[in-house]
């Protein structure tokens, strides 16, 4: 993945998650308003109950006030008994499903002072009324009474789950994309680390493999005196090749992993076709096979990398030897269109059916049918084909019939 396109997705899963968290505490804080403005109605019309069932005379001087967010304080102005009021707050909460913790008290109406103070749990079972024994009622001071909830907060939290769980399950999410954009940079890191080091390695082995080519080349014209020596040059020559595919090979594997659009110039697309054909030329005469170019005339030059067009070609070449099974015939062609140099490789070999012929661009495929699976390969050849046309903002296409051979058209645009 390019560092660009990981930024893009860091940044955008980023501004994504932090615009749901907002949005999720603003309806959680409305639907907190909304279920405590319920609550505060149902208390009040509670008490009201309450209050007008002690106090029937006065009942045009009774007033319900709300003095903090869980106090609630009530004018009687009446003698009242503070057991039945324990009593009738009981039945009138439980009536209303409000299974909630609260204090009550009883204050007297002249003095302001508490009189009666209980703190009635909600499991409690409902208070029996209970009359005032060995007093007279006009030896009773006019009082008050006032209701606290303290766990008020945690009430109205319980009744608000499904907002909870939302809640919490948006965290979860935001934790899991932080836990996972750590790790995909880690393993972009580890990546790239690797990604060099093989790419450095191969670059590094490249260099005696040419030059064990060249010496190979050069001893066996020059010493070689007898079929053994020429047998044992041959085997050099044969195994150096084999090293120098995988090598390749690895490249391939290391540069696909990479952003391909560097280092790009004016280049003769021509000259590196012929300098890929040249170095397969041998191989395919041994096989009793032909490579025939047949470049046009007209202007030739990209806007690329020579090294990963040369490295594409290869590919194509090396695909089309592999998959011809005898007397490989190869043939190159370019053409100039008003689109731009159309070139197109073709050969005889077994072919491709279509139901898989998308699939031969995807990373590591590899077709198990017929004889392919006998041919050596990372199913990377192709992929790094697609990445690297399209890096140079070309065009790819392929054509293919089982046992008739396979066709790819390739459109780069040229510099006029």
């Amino acid at each position: 993945m390019k560092h660009r396109h990981l930024r893009y997705i860091i940044f955008f899963g980023t501004v994504v998650l932090a615009a749901l968290f907002v949005v999720q505490l603003y309806w959680f804080q409305k639907a907190f308003d909304i279920t405590e403005k319920q609550f505060d109605h149902t208390i009040q019309v509670a008490l009201k109950r309450v209050a007008d069932s002690v106090s029937q005379e006065n009942a045009q001087l009774i007033e319900v006030k709300k003095l903090s967010s869980n106090f609630y304080f009530v004018n009687t102005n009446s003698q009242i008994n503070p057991h039945t009021i324990d009593s009738l707050v009981k039945k009138e909460l439980l009536q209303r499903a409000l299974d909630i913790d609260y204090e009550l008290g009883v204050y007297d109406a002249d003095k302001d002072t508490l009189v009666y103070g209980n703190y009635i749990q909600s499991t409690m079972a409902r208070l029996i009324e209970e009359e005032f024994s060995g007093k007279n009622t006009s030896e009773i001071p006019l009082q008050n009474f006032a209701v606290y909830f303290p766990n008020k907060t945690s009430y109205l939290a319980s009744e608000m789950k499904i907002w909870l769980f939302s809640t919490f399950t948006l965290f979860l999410m935001m934790g899991f994309f932080g836990y996972a954009m750590y790790s995909l940079l880690r393993e972009k890191r580890y990546t790239d680390v690797k990604t060099d080091f093989i790419n450095n390695l191969t670059h590094e082995f490249k260099t005696p493999v040419t030059n064990i080519q060249i010496a190979s080349d050069v001893l066996k014209n020059k010493y070689s005196k007898s079929n053994e020596d020429i047998l044992y040059f041959e085997i050099l020559q044969k195994e150096n090749r084999k090293l120098q595919q995988k090598i390749e090979h690895i490249l391939t594997a290391a540069t696909s992993e990479q952003p391909l659009g560097k280092d790009f110039r004016e280049i003769d697309v021509h000259e590196v076709i012929r300098d890929c054909a040249e170095s397969f030329q041998l191989k395919i005469t041994q096989r009793n096979g032909k490579l025939e170019l047949a470049l046009d005339e007209g202007q030739p030059t990209v806007f690329g990398n020579r090294e990963l067009l040369y490295q594409t070609f290869n590919n194509l070449i090396d695909n089309a030897e592999k998959y011809s099974p005898d007397h490989p015939t190869i043939r190159i062609e370019s053409k100039n269109t008003e689109k731009g140099l159309l070139l197109t490789i073709m050969d005889r070999g077994i072919g491709i059916p279509k139901e898989i012929q998308k699939k031969v661009f995807h990373k590591f495929y590899r077709n198990q049918t017929g004889n392919i699976h006998s041919v050596k390969g990372f199913g990377l050849g192709l992929n790094f084909v697609e990445k690297v046309i399209r890096a140079h903002k070309g065009k790819i296409k392929l054509s293919s019939e089982q046992n008739q051979g396979t066709q790819i058209s390739i459109l780069l645009p040229i510099i006029s």
